[in-house]
């Protein structure tokens, strides 16, 4: 299960970071509205976040389809974590229409906050699944 859901994030992750390079930096704004838009979903990515999701989206590429089994789950589990942390802090620093707040370069609007979540908490709940199942499999 954690290989499959490693695999599937790096694609979605890759996806994100390269859209977001290619929908242009928060930081500009333009008739009052952050750039890093996609066709009116507020995202307000900038240069760091794009990186940032690469950076995890390489680390699930390397537990999805390199990495043994053992230690994919540590590198989903603290892959996800991140996302986790980061759609929480989301949630505590905020985002507005401008662009204007912001976390060491990082903007936090709402969709960017539970894309994150969801993806942190599923990570999780893969590899929490993995542990109870060899486990599961000894019983029966």
């Amino acid at each position: 299960m954690v290989k499959a859901y490693a695999q599937l994030a790096a694609i979605v992750l890759l996806i994100t970071g390269f859209g977001g390079l290619f929908t242009g930096d928060a930081s500009t704004v333009i008739n009052g509205h952050a750039s890093g838009n996609f066709d009116g979903v507020a995202l307000h990515l900038t240069w760091v976040h794009d990186g940032l999701n690469l950076l995890i989206a390489a680390a699930f590429f390397y537990a999805g389809w390199v990495a043994p089994a053992s230690r994919a789950s540590a590198v989903v589990s603290v892959a996800a974590g991140l996302l986790f942390v980061l759609g929480l802090a989301g949630f505590i620093v905020g985002d507005d229409d401008a662009g204007t707040r912001s976390f060491a370069a990082l903007h936090f609007p709402l969709a960017m906050n539970i894309f994150n979540l969801v993806a942190g908490t599923l990570g999780v709940l893969c590899v929490l699944g993995d542990i109870a199942e060899p486990a599961a499999a000894v019983e029966g």
